[in-house]
C-alpha cells in the first residue's frame, strides 16, 4: 500500500519550514483583511440603521411573505423546472449529434455548442424580448426566460454528455458492435447508461446554476423572486435593502440544499462498486495445470 503522504505530494514539492511560514503569514494577513472588510461593512450598515428591528418588520411581514416571496419562489421554480426539461432534451440531442458518425451532424452540433456557449444568457433572454416588443407581439416574459435558459444550458449539457461518453473505454462500444447491435443501439443500451452515471453530478450541478440564472428574468419583467422582491422593496423604501437580503437568503438556501444533494449523490455513486467487478476482484486465480 502506498504512503498517503507520499502520494499527496506527487504533483508538487512539499513545503519546507520557510514555505510553511510564508503560507501561515499570508493566511493570517488574508484573514485580517477579510475581517477588516467585514467590520467596515458592519459599521457602515449600522450607521445607516440597517440592523434596526423597525427596518426588518416590513421585509418579514406575513403579507410580504405571502404576496412576494412565495409567489416569486413558485415562479422561479416553475421557470427552472421547464427550462431544465428543455435543456436536458436539447443537450441530449446535441450531445449525441456531437458524436454522430455523420460529419455534417457533428459539424452543426459543434457550431450550436460553440455559438450558444459563447453568448451570455442575458442576451439570449433580452434579444428575443426586444424583437417581440419592436414587432408588437405580446408574449409573456416567462417564455423568453425558459427558452433562453434552455438554449444556453442545452449547449453546456451537450458538452457534458459528449465528455461523459468519450471518457468511457472504447471497448464498451466495440463489444456492442461485436454482438450485432447497431450504432444507435450501442449508444442507447450500452454507452449512455454508463456515461449517465458518471456525468450525473455535473448535470445536477449545471441545473443548480440554471436555477440561479432564472433571476435574469427580471430584465423581461417576469415576476420571479428577484423581480417581485425588487417591486416590494421599491414600495417599502425604508426596508429596500432588507427585502433584497431576504430574497438573497432564499436563493442561498435553495442553491445550498441542491448543492448538498449533488454532493450526496456524487459520494453515493463513488461508493457503489459494480457487483461483477467486486466478484472478479475477490475470485481466486486458477491454479496452473
Amino acid at each position: 500500500m502506498s504512503n498517503p503522504s507520499k502520494s499527496s505530494s506527487v504533483l508538487f514539492d512539499a513545503l519546507g519550514p520557510r514555505g510553511r511560514s510564508r503560507v501561515l503569514l499570508f493566511s493570517a494577513l488574508s484573514a485580517v483583511v477579510v475581517l477588516g472588510i467585514l467590520a467596515y461593512a458592519y459599521f457602515q450598515l449600522n450607521s445607516k440603521h440597517f440592523f434596526d428591528s423597525s427596518r426588518w418588520v416590513d421585509a418579514l411581514d406575513a403579507l410580504v411573505i405571502e404576496n412576494t416571496y412565495i409567489p416569486g419562489l413558485l415562479n422561479t421554480l416553475k421557470a427552472a423546472g421547464l427550462a431544465s426539461i428543455g435543456a436536458l432534451v436539447l443537450g441530449s440531442f446535441i450531445g449525441f449529434g456531437r458524436i454522430s458518425r455523420f460529419k455534417a451532424i457533428r459539424f452543426l452540433s459543434g457550431v450550436y455548442v460553440q455559438f450558444f456557449r459563447a453568448i451570455p444568457v442575458l442576451l439570449l433572454i433580452w434579444i428575443p424580448y426586444t424583437i417581440s416588443n419592436h414587432t408588437g407581439t405580446a408574449i409573456d416574459g416567462f417564455y423568453f426566460v425558459v427558452v433562453g435558459l434552455s438554449i444556453y444550458n442545452g449547449a453546456v449539457l451537450a458538452e457534458i454528455l459528449r465528455s461523459g461518453i468519450n471518457a468511457l473505454p472504447s471497448g464498451q462500444a466495440a463489444a456492442g458492435h461485436a454482438i450485432g447491435l447497431r450504432h444507435g443501439q450501442v449508444l442507447r443500451l450500452i454507452v449512455f447508461p454508463q456515461a449517465f452515471r458518471n456525468m450525473l453530478p455535473a448535470v445536477l450541478a449545471q441545473l443548480v446554476v440554471l436555477l440561479k440564472d432564472t433571476a435574469l428574468g427580471y430584465i423581461v419583467t417576469y415576476p420571479e423572486l428577484l423581480k417581485m422582491s425588487q417591486q416590494t422593496a421599491s414600495y417599502y423604501t425604508q426596508s429596500f435593502l432588507q427585502v433584497l437580503v431576504v430574497a438573497a437568503i432564499v436563493y442561498f438556501v435553495i442553491a445550498y440544499a441542491l448543492s448538498k444533494l449533488v454532493s450526496f449523490i456524487e459520494v453515493r455513486m463513488r461508493r457503489k462498486v459494480p457487483k461483477a467487478a467486486t466478484t472478479a476482484a475477490v475470485a481466486p486465480a486458477p491454479e496452473p495445470v
